[in-house]
């Protein structure tokens, strides 16, 4: 039988998944930086009985992830029955195949301190190899974490790994109930997380951290890009863009992508934090009166009224603040960065309406001088949002809600009636 040598027809990567799996273990085998490690695991045998050497054993658990195996008991059958496995990873006779316990100890041995840092400084050469072969590489980089069960038996009370812990999380996929419908659940786990920095464009981790499984996700988003861009302060140079989901929305995550990393946050907004209840970002959008508020933090000017929409104009721009920290961020125009929402439906009162309503229920707690009460001087009394007073006095001049406006906008803080007011003025904004 003779056979006829044909050219490559389809690409690299469809080439290489068709390829033997012993050619791509050996592929991977050279690929690998993990000179130090071996080193390191020949030390740790120096001087004693070497029937089994822990480079023999380093080679099989790669082998285990290249053949996709998922237990080791797999790979002992693997190992037996595959000849040429054997001679790729160094075993010379079925007799000298590993036992179980072998790999125990190996692991046990890797996941000690100086073991896991001989992993990760091989990790962090393979990827600053990686970086350096692609150049585009690190420009837009994914941070997400994945669950690890433990080997170890959650329901006992003295469980043989006291570093694991419990934790649950909502379930995206749905399963159908009897009655036809489909339900949401928790999933719960015992073991680690692995919250891992990686690539879009290749798909491949540029750093990691593991934690106990109920270590907060959205407090290791800082530490983790920090350590990655110390072990990879080249490729972390390149990052314009860095994304993750809602388990990671926070201000101090923003500002770090910012201002230390000089990226793009694209993190997904936590849109709430409990039934019924704003998040921290969501609740920086506008106040409980309905004024917006801009990036920096400062209740816009409210300019009037576009058909069915509000319009708020910066206010730096309007003179309503003195300076700004995301001046020019924001826009580049003059004009100042501007805002239209759609105005809240009939039965509902818009922002200059809003005030006409505070000042009658004011007026009618306190017998009348409300206007003489100023919205600056009820926030100082712990009464209400300091907005209507701008809202108010940006209105002076359209016509309708003037005089409610200007009734707010001057004046001190009067004597009588603060707890009235106070109960009127919550009962307001709750509605």
């Amino acid at each position: 039988m003779c056979y006829v040598r044909q050219g490559e027809l389809f690409s690299y990567e469809e080439f290489v998944g068709e390829r033997d799996d012993n050619e791509r273990l050996v592929l991977t085998l050279s690929a690998l930086p993990d000179e130090r490690l071996v080193h390191w695991l020949r030390v740790q045998r120096k001087g004693r009985r070497d029937d089994y050497p822990l480079e023999m054993l380093w080679r099989c658990v790669i082998a285990k992830y290249v053949y996709q195996i998922r237990t080791y008991a797999e790979l002992i059958r693997e190992l037996w029955r595959n000849g040429s496995l054997r001679r790729l990873v160094g075993i010379a006779s079925p007799g000298f195949i590993p036992q179980d316990y072998h790999f125990s100890r190996l692991l046990k041995l890797l996941s000690e301190p100086e073991g896991f840092a001989q992993l990760s400084a091989m990790f962090e050469e393979l990827v600053r190899r990686l970086a350096e072969a692609l150049p585009e590489m690190g420009r837009h980089l994914a941070v997400d974490a994945t669950a690890v069960h433990a080997y170890s038996n959650e329901m006992r009370k003295d469980k043989s790994d006291p570093d694991a812990a419990w934790s649950a999380r909502p379930k995206r996929q749905r399963r159908r109930k009897r009655s036809g419908g489909v339900e949401e659940y928790l999933d719960f786990w015992f073991g680690y997380q692995v919250h891992l920095v990686v690539d879009t464009k290749t798909e491949l981790p540029v750093g990691f951290e593991v934690t106990a499984a109920n270590e907060n996700e959205t407090t290791r988003f800082e530490p983790l890009l920090e350590a990655t861009q110390r072990a990879q302060p080249r490729l972390l140079a390149r990052t314009e863009a860095v994304l993750a989901d809602a388990g990671y929305d926070s201000r101090d995550n923003c500002r770090f992508v910012l201002e230390d990393l000089k990226a793009l946050p694209i993190i997904k907004m936590r849109l709430t934090q409990k039934k019924g209840e704003l998040c921290q970002s969501a609740e920086e959008l506008c106040t409980e009166l309905g004024t917006q508020v801009c990036l920096s933090g400062h209740e816009m000017a409210y300019a009037g009224r576009d058909g069915d929409f509000l319009k708020w104009r910066c206010p730096v721009t309007c003179g309503k603040a003195e300076a700004c920290t995301m001046l020019g961020r924001c826009t580049a125009s003059e004009y100042g960065a501007e805002s239209e929402h759609q105005g809240r439906p009939a039965a509902l009162p818009g922002p200059v309406a809003r005030q006409q309503e505070v000042a009658a229920a004011v007026q009618a707690a306190d017998g009348g001088g409300a206007g003489e009460r100023t919205a600056e001087g009820l926030l100082a009394a712990g009464r209400v949002d300091g907005a209507g007073a701008a809202e108010g006095a940006d209105a002076r001049g359209a016509g309708a809600g003037g005089d409610a406006g200007g009734g707010l906008g001057d004046g001190a803080v009067g004597e009588g009636g603060p707890g009235k007011a106070h109960r009127a003025l919550s009962g307001v904004a709750a509605a």
